[in-house]
């Protein structure tokens, strides 16, 4: 709802500041037309509470949209991760030699999971370790 049409469903003039709080709260109050949001908010908009609420509430949807974001970017990182396992699985049907598997698959866990994971990993199963790999403990010894 516009500024203009806040203050002439109330009957006076609002600064900006009791304006945006208004048309947020609006904004997030459901079902409520214009009008019966105009009275609710003569009645009790400018208490306590109600700010307290609609604070709570901004502060709620600001961590939802952070979370959607977030679950978007997981999703597209999923899916890349997917789309390298596929096309591994392809060069080993295709006959790839195994060194070569071995570092394509070494380096999408170093991307999934980043270089100092996939080593202990690699270190807590007893497997072997790449040149790069221990180049990397002797990097990060020193």
């Amino acid at each position: 709802m516009l500024q203009k049409e806040f203050e002439d469903r109330i009957g006076r003039s609002v600064s900006e500041q009791e304006y945006l709080d208004a048309n947020y709260m609006y904004e997030n109050a459901g079902d409520m037309d214009k009008d019966e949001f105009c009275r609710e908010w003569l009645k009790i908009g400018n208490s306590r509470l109600v700010k307290c609420l609609a604070e709570k509430i901004y502060l709620l949807n600001k961590y939802l949209q952070e979370k959607d974001k977030r679950q978007n970017e997981l999703r597209e990182i999923i899916s890349n991760d997917a789309d390298s396992i596929l096309e591994i699985e392809n060069l080993v049907l295709k006959g790839e030699t195994t060194e070569r598997i071995t570092k394509l698959l070494d380096h999408q866990v170093w991307l999934m999971i980043g270089a100092k994971e996939l080593i202990l990993r690699k270190i807590n199963m007893d497997m072997d370790l790449s040149e790069f790999e221990k180049n990397y403990i002797k990097e990060y010894i020193k």
